[in-house]
């Protein structure tokens, strides 16, 4: 066999190590770090566990082993991170790692290839664990080696480029986990403002046939959306023919305001009904005027009160007064 010097191997793992980092699926980078051991270093098979939610380690990479010894693996009940540490005593370190002795070992695991001469060489029931820890020192998964082909024990220098391996894993695990909480938090914050969105524009049904919608703050392109969408939407499930858009508790009106008014009268219109916009008080019209914007085809009406009557009327309803 070719003799590897250290220098090369180190130099093979960093070249992995660098697309490793970049890579940002979990079960990628384990099969490329599991891949990689059996390649840039002398053991022939490795098995890359990342730790779950729950506490349990899940076997996400393997290099060496064939399809058969990776089926079987998979079956096996999976550790918990209490058990492991039960393992790694600190009598086992060996560098950074764990080498666990056969006759000092209560585990399961595949019978190695190795063939075992003496005591000073690597026994077929022989452990060896490389855990893998965040900036905060918690393990986020572990690598287990096997079958050594020079059939020699661990030693603090033959495992250096192992542990370099180690360190680079642990970091693109911690960058792959990074990204996945941003992203979890992101999507979170996308619901939690749709929801204030769909509470920010409430369609309310005031009479049969008639919907009101209440707006108040200032209106975005994102709320003018979520606007016509609720409008849109409720008119199909109310069948309603009116739809009153109160704007006395916009602040601001300007040209994008305003060309989100009419976009949305043009789709109510489409479906068949009829909007009135309320609530422009003198400010707001002279504004509108001095923006130029068009809105003939728009009715208006100068509060809220104003519109329900409107509309009452052209549903050929009407409200009276009691006789007391």
């Amino acid at each position: 066999m070719e003799t590897v010097s250290q220098s090369q191997i180190v130099k093979g793992l960093i070249n992995v190590g660098v697309a490793i980092i970049r890579e940002r699926n979990l079960n990628k980078i384990s099969q490329m770090v599991a891949e990689a051991v059996v390649k840039h270093t002398t053991f022939q098979r490795s098995v890359v566990s990342l730790l779950e939610k729950n506490g349990t380690f899940k076997r996400t990479g393997f290099g060496g082993l064939t399809n058969e010894q990776i089926e079987q693996l998979k079956k096996m009940p999976p550790t918990t991170i209490e058990e492991r540490k039960k393992t790694l005593q600190p009598d086992f370190l060996v560098g950074q790692s764990y080498y666990i002795p056969h006759d000092k070992a209560d585990l399961e695991g595949l019978k190695s290839q190795q063939q075992y001469q003496n005591s000073s060489e690597w026994h077929p029931d022989d452990f060896l664990f490389i855990p893998l820890y965040n900036p905060e020192g918690d393990m986020v998964g572990m690598i287990s080696v096997d079958d050594p082909r020079d059939g020699k024990r661990p030693t603090s220098e033959s495992l250096l480029p192992l542990e370099l391996l180690a360190n680079i894993t642990a970091v693109a695990v911690e960058n792959a986990n990074n990204v996945s909480k941003t992203e979890e938090t992101l999507k979170k914050l996308k619901e939690q403002q749709k929801v204030v969105l769909e509470l920010s524009t409430p369609v309310i049904q005031v009479w049969d046939k008639i919907l009101v919608l209440p707006l108040i703050g200032t209106v975005d392109s994102v709320r003018a959306q979520q606007i016509m969408e609720n409008i849109l939407i409720r008119i199909n499930q109310t069948e309603s023919q009116i739809v009153i858009i109160d704007i006395t508790g916009v602040p601001v009106i300007d040209t994008l305001v305003a060309s989100h008014l009419v976009k949305t009268v043009a789709a109510v219109k489409l479906l068949g009904g009829e909007a009135i916009v309320t609530g422009i008080n003198p400010e707001i019209a002279q504004t509108l005027v001095h923006l130029g914007v068009d809105l003939r085809e728009v009715v208006t009406k100068a509060n809220l009160a104003r519109g329900v009557e409107f509309a009452l009327r052209m549903t050929n309803c009407r409200i009276e007064k009691i006789k007391q």
